[in-house]
């Protein structure tokens, strides 16, 4: 059952993931750190737990290395309150041409405006390269 929010906090979380995926795209890394709560932790289908924000992000820069772009498309989102929950799909294109796709669901904690907390799950399909 959705329940309802105030369509201002609403916008607000949105807004406020949405600067943090663009950030990613961008490889800012330190701008999606700022949005985050200090003690902020992040589980994922990868078998190691709950992790810090810092060691997640570590991984996700090692992950964008050799990216030649990378975009988040959000396929759908709903809200409870300081709660966000997304699917999305993470297009990403090589250096070499290889394209992925990881296809997510996500889900956000809130503290005030900050992130405490992600879990996220992730599945890879890998695509062939650009002819």
């Amino acid at each position: 059952m959705e329940i309802p929010l105030n369509q201002d906090q609403n916008q607000n979380l949105d807004e406020l993931v949405s600067a943090g995926l663009r950030r990613l795209e961008a490889g800012d890394l330190a701008g999606f750190r700022a949005l985050c709560t200090p003690g902020a932790t992040v589980w994922q289908n990868d078998g190691l737990g709950t992790q810090s924000i810092e060691d997640r992000l570590k991984r996700i820069g090692e992950f964008f290395t050799d990216a030649e772009s990378v975009r988040f498309e959000v396929v759908r989102r709903f809200h409870k309150p300081d709660e966000v929950f997304q699917q999305n799909v993470l297009h990403r294109v090589a250096r070499d041409g290889s394209l992925s796709r990881v296809h997510g669901s996500t889900h956000f904690r809130f503290e005030g405006e900050l992130i405490a907390a992600i879990e996220e799950y992730l599945y890879e399909v890998p695509e062939s390269p650009l002819s």
